[in-house]
């Protein structure tokens, strides 16, 4: 974002919520968060919205059953991968929305009817999502080349499509790409720093608002002060461990 915004030190918070309730979910973020709320993702309520499957609608190939979701190669993704990449092509987000089924406190805040000073949003970063979606056989996605860029596409319009909608409450709407599996880069065979960034770069990229990252734990943090984000988030209680990890980056 090139336009400066200072909102004095407001508070907001992560998202998830341990509520099973989508509207005492949103009553409570909105009675304490009346600023910035946050839409309140609740993997309690169901598998749905846990952070893996909720953004999962859309992507070739796609299983959940009960509680496990993985992507079925064994199907042919031709026609899937195409539509994809075609609506990634000329932006079609609304052909990517995270629908009710998957989000019941987005959709709860979009309804409230009330205007906000900022509203933020979220979604899971292509490297932990890639990461945590296996294949048919176990393997994780993102050492696939094609499904590892169809997962950047995926994410690339489901975040510019929450940018969008959270414009409807918001002036200033804001963006997370929530990453904690930045806290084991380099342990993961085959991963390179610049896929990382590349792939983070190019979800953020998509972003027409004000985004951020966040990581639960010690990381590159390098890395991340070097991304076009306009916040970076961590948990303050990881910060000791951040130091000692990270000592000449932070």
């Amino acid at each position: 974002m090139s336009t400066k915004t200072s909102f004095d030190c407001l508070p907001t918070m992560i998202g998830s919520m341990p509520h099973t309730d989508a509207e005492k979910a949103c009553h409570l973020v909105l009675s304490c968060l009346p600023d910035i709320p946050a839409w309140p993702q609740l993997p309690r309520r169901s598998f749905c919205e846990n952070m893996y499957a909720q953004l999962s609608e859309g992507f070739p190939g796609i299983v959940i059953e009960a509680q496990r979701i993985y992507v079925d190669q064994g199907q042919d993704l031709s026609s899937a991968l195409e539509e994809l990449y075609t609506a990634d092509s000329i932006r079609a987000l609304e052909s990517y929305a995270i629908s009710q089924e998957y989000a019941a406190g987005l959709h709860v805040l979009l309804s409230s009817g009330k205007k906000f000073t900022a509203a933020k949003g979220q979604v899971t970063g292509p490297i932990t999502w890639g990461l945590s979606i296996n294949d048919e056989n176990g393997l994780p996605i993102i050492y696939d080349e094609t499904l590892a860029d169809a997962v950047i596409k995926l994410i690339s319009l489901k975040a510019a499509w929450q940018a969008n909608v959270l414009y409807s409450i918001s002036s200033t709407p804001i963006v997370f790409v929530d990453e904690p599996y930045l806290t084991s880069l380099g342990s993961f065979a085959s991963l390179t720093q610049e896929q990382v960034v590349d792939s983070l770069k190019a979800v953020l990229a998509g972003i027409n608002t004000l985004k951020g990252i966040h990581c639960c734990g010690g990381t590159d943090w390098t890395l991340l002060l070097n991304m076009p984000i306009d916040i970076l988030s961590f948990d303050a209680y990881n910060y000791a461990d951040s130091l000692a990890l990270y000592p000449a980056e932070v």
